[in-house]
């Protein structure tokens, strides 16, 4: 019986050695392939960052052998580190080698011309984002840039890019400083760059800053475009094959002391202008801070909006829109300015020269002209059977500030409706007021009625409609049209 319990005890001790033995090699094995795998992901992680600096080094020591790594910024840019590099902030989904430094092809902004140099960077750079530092002396010099197809520009803050001043002023041949010509895909981030001319070195009226012309999905933000011996900006289609430049966007933009105008619209489908400031524009004809001026009737305006821009002190108007070239073989018009505030000009908002058969319309919706020498919002020999013009919610305030109360050409009016005798027509009109407001509120006013028509030669008013209209600070009756025909149906003029 003993012999039986100390057998099946010995059993016992047996199989619990055994299962020591096997858990004891199962967790040696466990231990082995944890630390194995550890090591293995200790080794991807290591290759992982041995090829990144191996691809840093290799780009850094091409660049070194080409003579174009020139700082540790630039260092920093193809590392992805340091706030001189071209940053993400600037340069929106931009991957390693997507970018090229101005400075890679020698330009440095010490002053001298640079032309060659500016534009072998513009070519090389299409299809990336050709980034351009703060110059090392007082500006970029250089002549006309021509900007191709599938371009992106960063500037620095604060760079300055100057033109010679000796660009080509023949209206044949005439040349700009930044020509965006059959172009598409054009994006320039100025960061408040300044880009500017020698204004006096200039005496005709084109040689402008940036010429958008006869292309497309241009846009162009934050850029200062001062000086010029033409236009800040330029939107056409002067002697391209594309008729009309489209998509385009002018953003956050400064436009000062230009010669001819702050920026002009010649002919140009889907624009956008926001938020920029046209002022001080002086030297040649019509010295406007914006003016959309068509040059041929088969030229476009479709669908250009201006949006809470501000035009200051220019010696023409504020806002122009110029049409003497549509007729009825034209396609129609649409224009908004919507919030835009005048201040300081010739005239506040213009409406000039339409012709009969001109199609479309033309909106001022909340816009405020302020200070104008002459009227605030003014319409000279504008066909009533021509493009319509609304302006609903509009103010002018303290306009007419250099002219007598009794001038007989301006009505002393804050609106005004008339025929200019450098363009006759047989009926002036056409025009729509909505809930709009004159108001004088200096000592001496110099508005005495609010809205005005003034029948001059052979010229009747029709297609008019005037509701909601109020006036502060004036002498006489708010409305007062003073026409030689009468106020009826016939004439389809309306007072309510």
């Amino acid at each position: 019986m003993s012999n039986i319990v100390l057998q099946r005890s010995n059993t016992k001790m047996k199989k619990s050695a055994l299962l020591g033995i096997v858990t004891l090699v199962l967790l040696a094995v466990g231990v082995f392939f944890y630390f194995r795998t550890m090591t293995d992901l200790k080794n991807i992680e290591f290759a992982k960052e041995n090829t990144k600096v191996d691809s840093g080094i290799k780009v850094q020591k091409s660049l070194r052998e080409q003579g174009k790594l020139e700082d540790s910024r630039d260092v920093r840019a193809i590392n992805g580190g340091g706030n001189e590099s071209v940053s993400t902030s600037q340069v929106a989904n931009v991957t390693q080698g997507d970018t090229i430094n101005l400075r890679d092809f020698g330009v440095m902004g010490n002053g001298r011309n640079e032309t060659a140099g500016f534009q072998k960077a513009l070519d090389a750079a299409v299809g990336k984002v050709l980034y351009i530092p703060k110059q090392q002396g007082s500006y970029y010099l250089t002549r006309q840039l021509l900007v191709p197809s599938n371009s992106t520009l960063v500037f620095d803050s604060n760079v300055i890019v100057q033109a010679t001043d000796d660009l080509r002023q023949a209206h044949a041949n005439f040349e700009a400083l930044f020509r965006i010509e059959n172009a598409d895909n054009v994006n320039i981030k100025a960061d408040n760059a300044l880009f500017r001319m020698n204004k006096s070195a200039y005496k005709g009226e084109h040689n402008h800053i940036f010429m958008i012309n006869g292309s497309s999905n241009v846009s162009i933000h934050n850029a200062k475009a001062n000086d010029s011996g033409g236009d800040g900006f330029y939107i056409g289609a002067y002697k391209t094959a594309q008729k009309f430049s489209k998509d385009i966007r002018i953003i956050d933009c400064v436009a000062d002391n230009n010669r001819r105008q702050g920026i002009s619209i010649i002919s140009a489908k889907d624009v956008i202008v926001q938020n920029c400031v046209f002022s001080n524009t002086k030297g040649a004809s019509p010295e406007s801070g914006l003016d959309i001026e068509p040059n041929r009737f088969d030229d476009v305006l479709e669908n250009i909006v201006v949006e809470e821009c501000m035009s200051i002190g220019n010696a023409g108007r504020g806002f122009m829109v110029a049409i003497s070239s549509f007729d009825y073989r034209s396609k129609p018009v649409s224009v908004s300015f919507d919030n835009c505030v005048a201040k300081s000009n010739y005239v506040g908002f213009a409406s000039v020269y339409f012709l009969d058969g001109g199609t479309g319309n033309i909106f001022f919706n909340n816009c405020i002209a302020e200070n104008s020498r002459y009227s605030g919002f003014l319409e000279a020999s504008c066909s009533a059977n021509g493009i319509r013009k609304t302006y609903t919610n509009c103010k002018a305030i303290n306009n007419n500030n250099s002219r007598g109360r009794s001038d007989k050409n301006s009505f002393s009016s804050n609106f005004y409706i008339f025929e200019s005798e450098r363009q006759p027509r047989t009926t002036i009109g056409n025009s729509v007021f909505k809930n709009c407001v004159s108001e004088d509120n200096r000592k001496s006013a110099s508005i005495e009625r609010g809205i005005s028509v003034k029948e001059t030669g052979k010229a009747t008013a029709k297609n008019i409609t005037i509701s909601g209209f109020s006036s502060l600070g004036h002498n006489e009756e708010p409305i007062n049209l003073m026409l030689k025909s009468k106020v009826n149906s016939a004439n389809n003029i309306v007072v309510e």
